[in-house]
């Protein structure tokens, strides 16, 4: 097997650039590669690749929340507050602190990315809970 090749996702985007600079800024992970199509974020243990689509229409504003797909990417952070402050400069949003929630020595609160995807963020905590299995 081929220590190349990373588990990771894809998002499908009308302005992969713009999109690539929300998850660059929230999740830290560096931008590996930039080409006219598509930019890729990595890190030694994971790949995000953003893709422009052309004939994805342009986003709304604000943008629709795409709450009937059936995957949800979630992305490590070193703060869910650090998290939603640098969502909200780049178009996106996390929902409020009140709604967070723990589970499994984590804690992760739901956002929602410019393009209106559903994702989350998750924070290590010390204490492990079994609140939720999501």
């Amino acid at each position: 097997m081929s220590t190349n090749i990373r588990p990771g996702v894809v998002i499908f985007t009308g302005d992969h650039r713009r999109l690539a600079k929300f998850y660059e800024a929230v999740t830290d992970l560096p931008i590996s590669l930039n080409d006219d199509q598509i930019t890729v974020l990595k890190s030694a243990t994971f790949e995000l690749v953003i893709h422009s689509v052309p004939h994805i229409s342009p986003v709304s504003e604000p943008p629709r929340v795409r709450e009937d797909t059936f995957i949800k990417p979630f992305f490590p952070v070193k703060s869910l507050a650090e998290a939603r402050a640098r969502a909200a400069q780049f178009g996106g949003r996390l929902r409020p602190a009140e709604q967070e929630w723990s589970a499994r020595g984590f804690r992760a609160c739901e956002a929602v990315d410019p393009d209106g995807n559903v994702i989350q963020f998750r924070e290590e905590v010390d204490t492990p809970s079994k609140t939720d299995w999501s």
